[in-house]
């Protein structure tokens, strides 16, 4: 008998099946889609933290402003108001490019001439200077526009109306507030919030516009209704949408542009879950939601309304 293996023996081999594959690729798929959302919101965690971060710097350089001068920055400096958000409308010289020294960018301050108007074609290389400082991580891809911006609005005033003088925030029209001025004291006043950009519109970080000036509340009559179709008391908050400027049609809002009617708008943000960065006058950086109580946001945009507001 011959002690050599048959070759009809099946030879042994190793190996996934296919159906052991699609196991393994269907494991796989799952593992990721679990995982996506944690990544994701670790990303925007790290980003709303930088947010917060580079409020902290512009209100470390409006402090500094102020122990220099002893009066915070003019919101915005021209002959005379209100204030229309257009190109070459006037001189139109912002707060932002008062503290450019204080935030470490001295070199831009150097290349403003602060005789002419921000519009003049000399000034325009320093408005074409994108500073990531002022910049929302969050913020969608900007493509197209033709001046570098900020997400981080001065508040001129504590309800929607054109930016002028003598209005109730601490960064308005030829403003120059002191210390003694914010009676209800820096830890209870916004100085900046964060803001959407109207890429319709948008002229720029240098410009004392509605690009780098916001109010918080638009001002709603009891029982009347607002642009949205429903009735929300005395006052109404509008955060930013992406299809238009606080909640308002893009078509509207242009059609308002043309006739004259200056909007200046109120607080937005790129965030997840609704929140939004506030710059108190103390230096203290809060995340806040769009949904808080009107009320409490406009007190808090008044430096000197005299009224209690909870601690944040």
């Amino acid at each position: 008998m011959s002690l050599t293996p048959s070759r009809s023996h099946a030879v042994a081999r190793s190996g996934f099946t296919l159906i052991e594959m699609l196991v393994v690729i269907a494991i796989i798929a799952m593992l990721a889609a679990l995982l996506l959302p944690s990544v994701q919101q670790a990303r925007e965690a790290a980003r709303r933290a930088q947010c917060m971060n580079n409020m902290m710097q512009i209100g470390v350089a409006l402090n500094n402003y102020m122990m220099a001068h002893e009066v915070l920055p003019p919101g915005t400096s021209n002959i005379s108001g209100p204030i229309q958000s257009k190109d070459g409308g006037g001189y139109h010289m912002g707060w932002i490019s008062q503290i450019l020294p204080y935030l470490e960018k001295q070199y831009v301050y150097e290349h403003i001439d602060f005789t002419r108007s921000i519009y003049d074609p000399i000034n325009l290389p320093a408005r074409q200077y994108q500073i990531h400082m002022l910049m929302c991580p969050s913020a969608w891809n900007t493509g197209g526009l033709s001046y570098a911006w900020t997400n981080y609005s001065g508040v001129h005033n504590d309800f929607e109306t054109p930016i002028d003088v003598n209005q109730n925030g601490v960064l308005f029209l030829n403003s120059s507030i002191r210390y003694e001025q914010i009676r209800d004291g820096s830890s209870n006043t916004l100085f900046v919030v964060e803001s959407r950009m109207d890429h319709a519109r948008d002229l720029g970080w240098i410009s004392g516009t509605r690009s780098s000036l916001r109010n918080v509340v638009r001002a709603v009559q009891s029982g009347q209704q607002n642009s949205r179709g429903s009735t929300r008391g005395d006052w109404e908050l509008h955060p930013i949408g992406r299809d238009g400027i606080d909640g308002i049609p893009l078509k509207q809002e242009l059609a308002d542009l043309e006739a004259g009617r200056e909007t200046v708008g109120g607080v937005g943000s790129h965030h997840t879950g609704n929140l939004f960065i506030v710059l108190k006058g103390d230096g203290a950086v809060h995340a806040m939601s769009l949904g808080m109580d009107p009320k409490t946001l406009r007190n808090m945009a008044h430096r000197s309304d005299g009224e209690l507001t909870p601690e944040f």
